[in-house]
């Protein structure tokens, strides 16, 4: 936890609602997605400085509903006023994971205005040494497999992208197993597909699905989610038996004990995880158990992807996080941070 600024204290609030439209919805097993909506939390101090944080809940990812966030925002808010900017203040927020993300990433832009250093830098001091400027890869992401995904998946590979997310659960899954086995005899070699099946199969399916994805396993870079029903034995002998990254999402909570992970790699959302510090501990307590992470998106807009791309750029593990979630949308309110060839560089 970073400490307080004396000198920056908080005078003046606003909770600024917002909704914005996809430009085409978003499918998966579990919900779709046409819209997204929230808040904008801008936090002045004394001397000046503003900031501002995203509120972004989403009930299918873990977060409070938008009514709970709004009502959680007018209660702690006013309690901001003429206190220190410091974190301190989220520890009766974990309930609330979203509206502890907006607060929490306010609180640390104000600090690094203050302290003339950027997020990143204030999450891990070891960037402050490097001469070059902070940058991870990005993977691009398709949403669910269908008859235009090829297309998609080479206009992805044109605009620099290497690992690119596509969507699986919504149809059978032999059939989607026959398009995906024809998407990666048809792909560049060096590009890595990343699956999310969003708890679509049984464990004998799910069996069936790896064994046929076998002869492409050095194209595959991770399967997300695959079983309907979360069962630490059951993933730990589909991992056992591929060499094929597993990872899981919604199904392991803030709150599980990594100890007993049963996978290769864990995925995280800031909005869900309550905010950057708390995500970047996690990561911290999986790379000591040798589990792998990835940071990804849950469609913010501009404001809350700039946050998020300080925390991947702090992780530095070289892994493609999933945050090229802007094009889902009709305006991301502020410019999002620029991906050139599947590269973000702060």
């Amino acid at each position: 936890m970073l400490k307080q600024v004396n000198d920056l204290v908080i005078h003046h609030y606003q909770i600024i609602p917002y909704k914005i439209q996809l430009k085409r919805p978003l499918h998966s097993t579990s919900f779709s997605l046409y819209f997204r909506e929230g808040f904008l939390i801008e936090l002045t101090a004394e001397n000046g400085d503003r900031a501002i944080g995203e509120c972004a809940p989403m009930i299918d990812i873990g977060t409070e509903s938008l009514p709970q966030a709004l009502e959680c925002l007018k209660q702690k808010l006013p309690f901001v006023i003429n206190h220190h900017s410091g974190t301190e203040l989220l520890s009766d927020m974990n309930a609330f994971p979203a509206c502890r993300f907006a607060l929490e990433c306010a609180f640390l832009s104000l600090i690094a205005q203050y302290s003339n250093k950027n997020i990143a830098c204030l999450l891990n001091r070891k960037l402050l040494k490097i001469e070059d400027t902070p940058k991870f890869k990005v993977n691009s992401m398709l949403g669910a497999l269908n008859s235009e995904t090829l297309a998609q998946i080479k206009q992805s590979e044109m605009n620099g992208f290497t690992c690119i997310k596509i969507k699986l659960g919504l149809n059978p899954i032999k059939i989607e197993a026959e398009q995906l086995k024809e998407i990666l005899q048809t792909i560049l070699p060096a590009t890595l597909i990343r699956l999310d099946a969003n708890k679509s199969w049984t464990v004998k399916e799910s069996e069936w699905f790896l064994n046929m994805l076998e002869p492409y396993k050095n194209q595959i870079d991770s399967i997300e989610e695959p079983l309907k029903i979360f069962d630490t034995t059951a993933y730990q002998h589909l991992q056992s038996k591929t060499t094929i990254a597993l990872a899981l999402d919604e199904s392991f909570s803030s709150t599980d004990s990594l100890e007993t992970f049963p996978v290769q790699r864990l995925i995280l959302k800031p909005m869900a995880q309550g905010g950057l510090l708390k995500t970047l501990e996690r990561v911290r307590q999986a790379q000591q158990l040798n589990i792998e992470t990835i940071i990804t998106s849950s469609i913010e807009s501009g404001y809350g992807l700039w946050a998020i791309s300080h925390l991947c750029a702090a992780v530095d593990n070289q892994q493609y996080h999933g945050i090229a979630t802007a094009s889902w949308l009709e305006d991301t309110l502020i410019k999002p941070p620029e991906i050139k060839h599947g590269i973000i560089t702060l």
